[in-house]
């Protein structure tokens, strides 16, 4: 009894099953949005639109991999620890900036955010991921509210 090759088959079909459900939950959430105004399309145009073309080339996607010609898995496919363990560290800051953002405000949580991420995944020297941490947290911060006019969170602090 031979060993059959792995082939990407089943990851294919699982990506493509989950971007499937996710473009229905886009359209169910913009059939809630109204479609066209007086004006021309509405908020609920274009999610509509892009949803209905990512569903329908995902249910092509997962076509093709059941039916079509498998590619080989690769023997890298699977991550190394530290694969996992950066991706845990972005989930984790993810979280942070969740339950921070209201509290601390936007440019002392995307400074931390920032900070973290660069300290944790990045390669460049300290100064960089410094500047990067600065112009991403305060920089971005002043652009948005002093220049678009758009409101960000302060938080408890004022700042």
């Amino acid at each position: 009894m031979t060993k059959e090759p792995r082939t990407m088959k089943r990851p294919y079909q699982i990506t493509s099953v989950l971007f499937i459900l996710l473009s229905l939950f886009i359209i169910r959430e913009a059939v809630e949005l109204k479609y066209y105004t007086s004006l021309g399309p509405g908020p609920g145009f274009f999610p509509m639109w892009l949803a209905g073309i990512f569903g329908t080339l995902s249910a092509f996607m997962f076509y093709h991999a059941t039916w079509g010609k498998s590619d080989p898995m690769p023997d890298n496919f699977f991550a190394k620890k530290v694969g996992y363990l950066r991706n845990a560290a972005i989930l984790l800051a993810l979280l942070f900036m969740i339950f921070t953002l209201e509290v601390i405000g936007f440019r002392l949580s995307m400074l931390a955010f920032l900070g973290f991420l660069l300290f944790a995944l990045g390669r460049a020297n300290i100064i960089t991921k410094i500047l990067v941490a600065l112009a991403g947290s305060w920089g971005v911060y002043h652009v948005f509210v002093e220049w678009l006019k758009v409101p960000l969170p302060t938080g408890m602090f004022g700042f």
